[in-house]
């Protein structure tokens, strides 16, 4: 995938471009459900950790320390960076 394409995958989803743009700095997902929703419920936990999981797929973003199960931190990767320049 093209950095264009992953501009418009990013586009597309509502929630996952949300929660693309606040990753501003290393965050664990309870910091990004805060920031975008202001609010702490299952609900908006799982629509965050469903955007984490995209693009963490897609290699926008990714997971500093992937041997924890809990308080895990996530931060734009390269790819990310260059998608997020070209979004604004």
């Amino acid at each position: 995938m093209g950095v264009l394409d992953l501009v418009g995958y990013v586009k597309r989803g509502k929630n996952r471009k949300v929660v693309f743009l606040a990753i501003d700095k290393p965050l664990m997902p309870s910091e990004i459900m805060r920031k975008v929703y202001s609010k702490t419920s299952n609900t908006y936990f799982n629509l965050v950790s469903r955007a984490l999981s995209e693009l963490t797929e897609k290699k926008l973003i990714e997971v500093i320390n992937p041997n924890e199960k809990t308080g895990r931190i996530y931060r734009k990767t390269k790819l990310g960076v260059e998608v997020e320049k070209k979004l604004i």
